[in-house]
């Protein structure tokens, strides 16, 4: 026996249709099933929301916590590139600081720059922090052991005023009108085609070009030398050679002319001659000199005067210092003096 279930609408107005349902037990089934299943799904929901609401939180927590990261690294690279350029500045103060030890004769141990051992800690596994700590720890170090040679330099400067004046610490030319045509060292000489060594350097200038006084001092030479006494000298064309105490000589040589006198004393900056092309010369120049006692033999000799000149920025100062460290030069002709030539 079939039975349905009727279930009749009827509109509150009087004039409305009214609507009949027939369900069927099996569809009364099915509908209970439905109802139940939302009922639960419902509950369901209302149980898992909180977790639901943290879930979102969280999601949104981590997106912040990844901006947060983003800025943090770009402010770390910031940091590292400011570290770098603290870095070149203290290399440049550094190389400075060794030119100074090395003419005014400040003992020079281990300086500490080139190493250090701070550990970077093992938290920091993004290798740009990583970079920024070794840098950091880098540029410590490397202060720490500036601060103290600028302390000794100091220090010796006050005991010794006198021998600063008397150190060839600037250009022989104007720093802005002269170009670097031959530097200290091993080279084909232009004259021979053989190898020789360059006792000085070649700076290239106009003809009439100032030549200065690298720092004070005595002319010990000024003029030619003859033929007849030494082709070695001669070759220099016209020559001023200073004698800065018992240090160091300075030699200027190929002059156009000559401003000074055999026995006249001489202050830093203060005009020697022109530069010219005397002597054994192919075009307008200065050579210039630097020698400096030997402490073993007690003779001048001669070194790249590159590492002395402070006011004008050489490319290759960092080879010119490691240079002066290694073996000394060849041995070299005896500087002339007044009373030998006349």
């Amino acid at each position: 026996m079939l039975v349905v279930w009727e279930i009749q609408y009827h509109p509150a107005s009087i004039r409305g249709t009214v609507r009949f349902f027939f369900l069927s037990k099996r569809k009364l089934r099915w509908l209970a099933v439905s109802l139940a299943a939302a009922l639960l799904l419902m509950a369901a929901g209302i149980a898992l929301a909180p977790r639901g609401v943290r879930a979102v939180a969280l999601y949104l927590d981590l997106a912040v916590a990844k901006h947060e990261a983003r800025v943090a690294r770009a402010e770390l690279l910031r940091h590292l590139q400011t570290l770098a350029e603290l870095d070149q500045r203290v290399a440049e103060a550094r190389k400075q600081q060794e030119r100074l030890a090395l003419v005014l004769g400040v003992g020079q141990g281990d300086s500490g720059l080139g190493g250090y051992t701070t550990q970077v800690p093992e938290r920091f596994v993004d290798p740009t922090a990583a970079a920024a700590m070794t840098r950091a720890a880098r540029l410590d170090t490397a202060c720490r052991a500036l601060e103290a040679l600028g302390t000794e330099l100091t220090a010796f400067a006050a005991r010794h005023a006198e021998l600063v004046h008397t150190v060839p610490s600037i250009s022989p030319l104007p720093p802005d009108r002269f170009v670097l045509s031959s530097p200290f060292g091993e080279r084909i000489s232009p004259f021979t085609g053989a190898p020789d060594f360059h006792t000085g350097i070649d700076l290239a200038a106009s003809e009439g070009t100032p030549v200065l006084a690298t720092a004070n001092g005595t002319v010990e030479f000024a003029g030619r030398v003859p033929l007849k006494t030494s082709v070695h000298w001669w070759r220099y064309g016209n020559l001023v050679i200073l004698s800065h105490g018992d240090r160091y000589l300075t030699l200027y040589s190929h002059l156009l002319s000559i401003g000074v006198r055999w026995g006249e004393a001489v202050h830093r900056g203060q005009l020697l001659g022109t530069v010219g092309n005397t002597g054994w010369s192919t075009s307008p120049h200065l050579h210039y000199e630097v020698r400096s006692r030997a402490h073993e033999s007690g003779e001048f000799v001669p070194v790249d005067p590159r590492i002395f000149v402070l006011n004008y920025r050489w490319s290759d100062v960092e080879m010119a210092l490691a240079a002066s460290r290694r073996a000394p030069v060849p041995p070299s002709e005896p500087i002339p003096t007044a009373l030998e030539v006349r």
